[in-house]
């Protein structure tokens, strides 16, 4: 049964006069709560088989933060995941994760909380309601699916658990 994983980069600074947005690091905090999304994902099993991540900068600085704690993880930076539409995001899971059973997708609202949204058609109503009203940076979703990653469509899966760093006892994202 297919399962995918939906992380927020962490939380970052604003950016500096100059400086492209695709170029913003982690803030302390983000590389922290970083780490204790990793450290959760060890302890719950949830070991994904391949990542694709967007290619900004806090995207790769958050797959860094989690990456000691999901050792030979594979990734794939897919610069669709930047600024991408809910259709781009599906379009790239369904051209890169044919050969994963479990796949991380480290990405940006407000597209990450859209496709996070939209795929559960089932799910505990309070994990449901707490993913409908936000989607805070660190946060992760879980949603399995019973079908192909080339047929996902909105309602086909089943949210599993969403956690936010407050929910880790870390800083509340945004």
């Amino acid at each position: 049964m297919p399962r995918l994983f939906l992380l927020r980069h962490a939380k970052s600074p604003p950016s500096v006069p100059g400086q492209k947005d695709f170029d913003r690091p982690l803030a302390a905090r983000g590389r922290a709560a970083a780490t204790a999304v990793g450290r959760h994902m060890a302890d719950q099993g949830y070991l994904p088989d391949l990542v694709l991540c967007s290619p900004s900068a806090r995207t790769r600085e958050t797959l860094d933060g989690v990456r000691p704690f999901l050792p030979g993880l594979a990734a794939t930076y897919v610069r669709d995941l930047y600024e991408a539409s809910l259709g781009a995001m599906l379009k790239a899971i369904a051209a890169h994760a044919d050969a994963a059973e479990r796949l991380l997708v480290v990405g940006h609202n407000p597209s990450i909380h859209r496709l996070a949204e939209t795929l559960p058609g089932e799910g505990d109503p309070a994990l449901l309601a707490g993913l409908s009203a936000r989607f805070p940076t660190a946060s992760l979703a879980v949603i399995e699916f019973s079908g192909a990653w080339a047929d996902l469509a909105a309602g086909d899966g089943r949210l599993v658990s969403f956690v936010t760093p407050a929910d880790l006892g870390g800083p509340d994202g945004d």
